[in-house]
C-alpha cells in the first residue's frame, strides 16, 4: 500500500481531491438537517416498523421462511405508512423501498436460497436499525471485516495474483451490499457513489490482462481512505508520522497519477448517474 504521509506527496493529491470533493457535493440532496425535526408520532412508527424487521429477521435465522415472508409485508405495509421527512433523506428511503422489493422477490423464488433470503433479511434489519440509531448504527460493525478483506485483496494485488484478488474483492462487494442501504440512509449519496466508483474502477483493473499493481494499488488506498471516512475512522490517517525527507519527482507524478486516474474514474460515473436522473 502506499504511504501518503510526505508533504510533497500530499500536495500532489490534495488539489484534485478537494476539486472533485468541491463537484460531488454539489446538486445532491442531503440528509434532513436541523430545520427538519421528525415528530414524536414518526420517531414511533419508524421504531415499529425495525421492531417488525428484528422479528423478519429472527425468523429468517430461524428457519422459518412463512413467517419471516408474513413479517417482510408488515415491514412494506408499515413503510408506507411513515413519512420520512426530518428521518433521512429521499435517497435513503429509496435504499429501504428497493431492499424491502428485492427481498419479496427472494422470498417468493421458486426455489428459495438460504442464504440470499438471509442477506436480504439482513440488508432490512440493518437498515431500519440505522433509521433509529443515528449516532450508533449496527453496520458500524462491519469496519473490521471489511478493513481485513480489503488487506487480503491488497496483498493478492501486490502478488498479482488476480484469481485471489478478484475473489476478494467479491467478497468484499458482498459485505459492502449488505451496508448499502444503510450507507444511504446514515451518509450523502455522493459518499456511497464514491464508494461504487472505486468498486467499478479495481473491477475494471482486474479485468486487465496484465495488472497494473500501481493502479490498483493506489485504487486500494483510496477505498481504505474512504471506507474510514464513511465509518467515522479517519481520525486515524490524521496522526501518521510525516517523513520530511525528499521524494523524487517521478515517483511524486506517478502517485499523484493514480489518484488522478481514480477519482476521474469516479467523476465520470457521478457524471453518468446524474445524467440518468
Amino acid at each position: 500500500m502506499f504511504v501518503f504521509g510526505k508533504k510533497r506527496i500530499g500536495a500532489v493529491i490534495l488539489i484534485p481531491l478537494l476539486g472533485i470533493a468541491l463537484l460531488t457535493g454539489c446538486g445532491k440532496e442531503k440528509p434532513a438537517g436541523p430545520g427538519q425535526t421528525a415528530t414524536a408520532e414518526q420517531l414511533r412508527q419508524v421504531e415499529r416498523l425495525n421492531d417488525t424487521a428484528d422479528e423478519m429477521y429472527r425468523f429468517i435465522m430461524d428457519g422459518n421462511i412463512d413467517k419471516a415472508r408474513d413479517k417482510l409485508d408488515e415491514v412494506g405495509n408499515k413503510m408506507t405508512q411513515i413519512r420520512f421527512d426530518g428521518i433521512t433523506s429521499v435517497e435513503g428511503v429509496g435504499a429501504l423501498s428497493n431492499a424491502i422489493v428485492q427481498a419479496k422477490r427472494s422470498f417468493q423464488a421458486v426455489n428459495v436460497s438460504e442464504e440470499e433470503v438471509k442477506g436480504a433479511a439482513a440488508k432490512i434489519r440493518l437498515a431500519t436499525d440505522a433509521l433509529t440509531h443515528a449516532n450508533q448504527p449496527m453496520w458500524l460493525q462491519y469496519y473490521k471485516s471489511m478493513k481485513e478483506t480489503a488487506r487480503q485483496l491488497e496483498a493478492a494485488v501486490q502478488k498479482k495474483d488476480k484469481q485471489e484478488a478478484s475473489a476478494k474483492l467479491d467478497q468484499l462487494h458482498e459485505r459492502y451490499e449488505i451496508i448499502r442501504p444503510s450507507l444511504l440512509i446514515s451518509r450523502q449519496p455522493f459518499e456511497v457513489e464514491k464508494v461504487d466508483s472505486l468498486f467499478a474502477f479495481l473491477r475494471s483493473q482486474l479485468s486487465k490482462p496484465e495488472l497494473d499493481t500501481k493502479l490498483a494499488g493506489g485504487g486500494i488506498d483510496q477505498f481504505h481512505l474512504t471506507l474510514d471516512a464513511l465509518f467515522g475512522r479517519q481520525d486515524k490517517a490524521a496522526f501518521i508520522p510525516v517523513d520530511d525527507s525528499p521524494v523524487p519527482l517521478p515517483s511524486v507524478m506517478a502517485i499523484g497519477s493514480v489518484i488522478i486516474a481514480v477519482l476521474a474514474f469516479a467523476a465520470w460515473r457521478i457524471f453518468k448517474f446524474e445524467n440518468r436522473y
